[in-house]
């Protein structure tokens, strides 16, 4: 048995993006005369809507976000393409999984902003859809990206892989009854993502490998069968916030990847 469907992150996840945001979130500061930027609330909501982060990082009400949203949106093109860069290993992994499976991106940015990005940075070409928070109803950590993607690609959930660097990403593969896996180089600590529970936890893109070919070879290796509960109170419904009680079925760390199951 094997995935079918990756679906990534970006910022993050396939690109360290961080520099370009909070330059620009500085920079707004500046334009609005705003105080210092917030960078430890800013980073805890980068792959949220450009909003919340934007009012986490400015520490803005709902009512004053509009205009630094208008502001950011024409600061980050001004410094983005000079300070944002793949992740190492990014580019020949994305080479080697082309050929095999279909890649997607679920991101937080607008589709526009996603997609000039990504022809900057040389990878477009290699996605089969690209989403972003505009194309759906409700963002991360709701399931709805990963949803459209395995409906219109016609993917069934298990045999789809949800890949991102903070708990909102693998929330959104859980609710969508996918498979996940958390990258600790990102916005997320790794103990952070741990407590959310993915299928597997690496610390470096490439290992990404090692986790398709685990996943290949499960049909011979038993894992645990993840368990799924409703938070008290919540209605069964598929938008429902579903958490994975198993614990991460594999962890790769160190610099030789090492496998670790849980018991």
């Amino acid at each position: 048995m094997t995935y079918r469907l990756l679906i990534f992150d970006f910022d993050g996840t396939l690109a360290d993006s961080e520099a370009s945001i909070m330059e620009t979130l500085q920079l707004v500061a500046r334009d609005l005369g705003l105080p210092a930027v917030d960078r430890a609330g800013a980073r805890r909501s980068i792959g949220l809507p450009l909003r919340r982060t934007i009012e986490a990082g400015l520490g803005l009400g709902p009512e004053d976000a509009p205009e630094a949203v208008d502001l950011y949106r024409k600061r980050y093109h001004e410094v983005a393409f000079d300070s944002t860069f793949l992740f190492p290993g990014v580019k020949d992994t994305l080479d080697r999984l082309r050929p095999d499976y279909l890649l997607a991106v679920a991101s937080g940015k607008s589709t526009e902003g996603v997609l000039t990005m990504m022809q900057h940075l040389g990878i477009y070409g290699h996605f089969s859809f690209i989403a972003g928070a505009q194309d759906v109803r409700q963002p991360k950590p709701a399931p709805d990206m990963v949803l459209l993607m395995q409906e219109t690609l016609d993917i069934p959930a298990h045999e789809c892989l949800v890949v991102g660097d903070t708990v909102f990403d693998i929330e959104m593969g859980q609710r969508a009854l996918a498979d996940t896996c958390a990258v600790t180089y990102g916005n997320n600590s790794a103990d952070e993502l741990r407590c959310i529970n993915p299928t597997f936890i690496i610390n470096a893109f490439p290992h990404l490998m090692n986790c398709l070919r685990v996943k290949a070879s499960s049909r011979e290796r038993k894992f645990p069968a993840c368990n799924w509960r409703l938070r008290k109170g919540q209605k069964k419904e598929r938008q429902g916030r579903f958490i994975n009680t198993c614990g991460p079925a594999v962890e790769l760390v160190g610099k030789s990847p090492l496998f670790r199951f849980s018991p």
